[in-house]
């Protein structure tokens, strides 16, 4: 037997022809070398911070340029983009442990003087952390994330990425049709049926709100083109179910590409604070306040401040004593049913109508269900955005002319009035805003029943200091007599109905007292002289009814 382990085979012999047929006929492949941005690099660590701050910068434009970029600055703290299981992007700060592995993904550390390997240690990434934008130039400084397709006074940006202009990380790919630079009669027609078809099927109090709806969408489609703030979008509906929620939501999904999340709204001034500060803290495009119930302080002083003057608010971020410095441009809405405005919001927002004689649910019901709707509005976002790169071209063509004054006032969203207004009376929009003036001069129910509480307050308190104990005492006193069938006049009839019950059945609570005179304090009604104040003293917190001093008496 041949022993095969003493066999030597000499593979300079051996034929490769007989197993893959002759080597003269494979051609060969010149493959072309990797790109320069996909080869590791080489950086250097020293003794000193700046020699390793110097590579820290290069091996984190390197691993942005191998990886696609998702590593940036933001409010000056290291951020990564990523997404979750689900596939939706999102903004992480960076951990030392995260960030280790970005610097050592795409580059090779050495000693600076030998040359030889070293292994970047984890004190070493934490000093990259704390680093500063200008100490790490190539890291970018994000924004924040942008669903939709964006529109900038340069164009229409519909790729995935960051966005050099705005800041902004765009996270979604879009096709969207060529905007011609003049265009035709055909063009706008199909770009105003297109919002008719969208919203025709609202049941829309007049024409009017449904062009201010139009103008909702161009506001949130043209945020990025207006300095400051833009007025409050309220959608009011005069039943439970009139789709008031569906049609900011479909307004914001035409102009975003996605479904906007409603913030339930409160009771609770605090609690309403939290939540437009957490949202404003985090520049959320389009904030929808939801089914805020009349009687209810939707508006409180820092939604005020977020749409007025520069829109500039210096804002305590939640959990902590440091303050954040908020100037993104964002959108606020409120629906609710037969919603007040009180003196000093009504200049503040515009309106939109729904009114119907039941809930949707019971009438006709739309041809397409809330989720075929909302669907719909998402799919045909990149039109909605061509219409409305068609209007704006029309009104650029006709040299950016600033709309005719509507019947109401908005010195302080000139530039809002002057780009969005601009845009839809260029298109043959004509109604838009006719029912601002009204809504700014009516009397309001808001301000009528805060008269009358604080009247009724001073003529049973006074002048002097009072505890919440003495209000509930007055509403015990009118509980007794309405279950006694009588006393119909009095407080009780401009608190929620739930105290009123409390108040007639003897269970009333001071902290529930309490809750809803906190919800008068400081805020000044149209022609009430007075105002409730709340004071603090040894004994506790009180509260008293005060003059309002009039401007002329300031000194």
């Amino acid at each position: 037997m041949q022993n095969i382990a003493n066999d030597t085979i000499n593979a300079e012999d051996l034929r490769l022809e007989d197993f893959f047929g002759p080597v003269s006929n494979v051609d060969h492949v010149e493959l072309p070398p990797p790109p320069e941005s996909s080869l590791p690099i080489t950086v250097s660590v020293g003794p000193s911070s700046r020699t390793l701050l110097e590579s820290a910068n290069a091996a984190i434009l390197a691993y942005n340029r191998r990886n696609g970029e998702s590593v940036f600055f933001q409010d000056s703290s290291l951020v990564e983009v990523i997404k979750d299981s689900s596939g939706t992007p999102l903004i992480r700060e960076l951990t030392a442990d995260r960030l280790l592995s970005i610097l050592t993904r795409n580059a090779y550390w050495v000693d600076y003087q030998t040359d030889k390997d070293v292994k970047l240690s984890l004190p070493q990434a934490r000093m990259v952390l704390t680093s500063t934008p200008a100490e790490l130039p190539a890291v970018r400084n994000l924004s924040g994330l942008y669903t939709g397709v964006l529109f900038t006074e340069s164009g229409i940006s519909a790729e995935p990425g960051y966005h050099e202009e705005t800041g902004l990380y765009l996270t979604n790919g879009y096709a969207v049709p060529q905007v011609p630079d003049v265009p035709s009669a055909e063009d706008i027609s199909a770009a105003r049926a297109l919002f008719a078809d969208l919203f025709g099927e609202f049941r829309f109090a007049s024409p009017v709100d449904f062009e201010n709806t139009v103008l909702a969408v161009l506001t949130l489609i043209f945020r990025r083109m207006i300095a400051g703030p833009v007025p409050i979008w309220v959608v009011d509906k005069n039943v439970s179910g009139a789709g008031g929620t569906l049609l900011c939501q479909t307004a914001g999904t035409a102009a975003l590409g996605v479904v906007p999340q409603p913030n339930r709204t409160t009771a609770s001034s605090e609690e309403m604070e939290k939540q437009i500060t957490s949202a404003i803290v985090h520049g959320r495009p389009f904030v929808i306040l939801d089914n805020a119930s009349r009687g209810t302080n939707w508006a409180p002083d820092i939604l005020l401040t977020a749409t007025s003057g520069t829109g500039h608010v210096e804002v305590r971020q939640l959990g902590s004593y440091n303050t954040a410095s908020c100037d993104k441009p964002m959108t606020f809405a409120v629906n609710g049913i037969n919603l007040d405005c009180r003196a000093d919001v009504s200049r503040r927002v515009y309106k939109t109508r729904l009114s119907t004689a039941r809930a949707l649910a019971d009438e006709a019901p739309f041809t397409r269900s809330k989720s075929e709707l909302l669907a719909f509005a998402e799919a045909v976002h990149p039109q909605v955005v061509w219409a409305a790169g068609v209007f704006y071209a029309v009104w650029k063509a006709a040299g950016c002319p600033k709309p005719d004054l509507c019947s109401g006032n908005v010195s302080e969203y000139d530039a809002w009035y002057r780009l969005c207004g601009g845009c839809m009376a260029a298109n043959g929009y004509s109604l838009f805003l006719s029912n601002l003036h009204e809504l700014q001069t009516e009397e309001n129910g808001f301000d009528e029943d805060g008269r009358a509480v604080i009247d009724l307050l001073f003529a049973r308190l006074g002048a002097e200091p009072f505890s919440v104990k003495a209000v509930q005492k007055l509403f015990v006193t009118e509980g007794e007599s309405r279950r006694q069938g009588a006393g119909f006049e009095g407080l009780l009839n401009y608190v929620p109905e739930r105290l009123v019950q409390s108040a007639i059945s003897g269970t009333l609570t001071t902290q529930a007292v309490g809750r809803w005179l906190r919800e008068y304090v400081d805020v000044k009604f149209a022609g009430c002289p007075m105002f409730l104040n709340k004071v603090r003293f040894q004994d506790g917190v009180k509260y008293q009814i005060c003059e309002v001093v009039s401007q002329s008496k300031l000194v």
